[in-house]
């Protein structure tokens, strides 16, 4: 699941279970059944989570009522997770919904732009992004050393792993045969996503 950069873990994962429940159940989970699900001892905590994501525009709260969480954005494009597939020797897949792809997360919206670039070059092969696959990049102007950033070098685009050391922050390739970039670049965004077409 992919989840935004305002939200702790802990709140990306009360959202991602408030959308799953949405979606197979068609009605958000009760205050009481998100306690459960993450075993908080009082619904003070689960109602301070929930406060959180409302003051970020993830959720609309209406008091009183049982099932009192709305999501903001209505779960709109989703893929069943059905199983899993050995990429090996050959394993009888059985269809039985195991949770959702949500495809919102890599949808645009008010608070959030997304954008893609296409991959060329095999300099980040080792992270398993290859040469015509599609990067989708959240825009933003900062990242954590780790995270792999679409990064402005001069007038062109590329995408690394943003690393920092002793003297500061540089691109990493994953791929041994190019070298760290240690020239200035700015950053226009964080991976997300990766779209390959067969």
């Amino acid at each position: 699941m992919l989840f935004s950069s305002d939200l702790t873990t802990r709140q990306a994962r009360i959202l991602a279970f408030i959308k799953d429940q949405v979606g197979r159940t068609g009605r958000p989970p009760t205050i009481r059944e998100i306690g459960g699900q993450f075993g908080f001892k009082s619904t003070g905590t689960t109602r301070d989570h929930l406060k959180a994501l409302s003051r970020k525009g993830y959720l609309l709260l209406h008091p009183r009522q049982s099932r009192s969480i709305e999501l903001k954005n209505a779960v709109a494009m989703r893929i069943p997770v059905v199983g899993r597939i050995t990429a090996g020797m050959p394993d009888l897949a059985l269809e039985e919904t195991q949770g959702y792809l949500f495809l919102d997360d890599l949808m645009p919206g008010p608070e959030k732009t997304v954008f893609a670039l296409k991959v060329k070059g095999d300099s980040m092969k080792d992270k398993g992004i290859l040469e015509g696959d599609m990067a989708v990049i959240r825009k933003q102007r900062t990242a954590e050393p780790g995270d792999i950033v679409a990064a402005l070098i001069e007038n062109e685009a590329t995408i690394k792993t943003l690393e920092k050391n002793k003297t500061g922050f540089f691109l990493k390739p994953a791929n041994p045969a190019y070298h760290d970039i240690h020239a200035p670049f700015s950053i226009l965004g964080k991976v997300i996503a990766v779209v390959k077409r067969f």
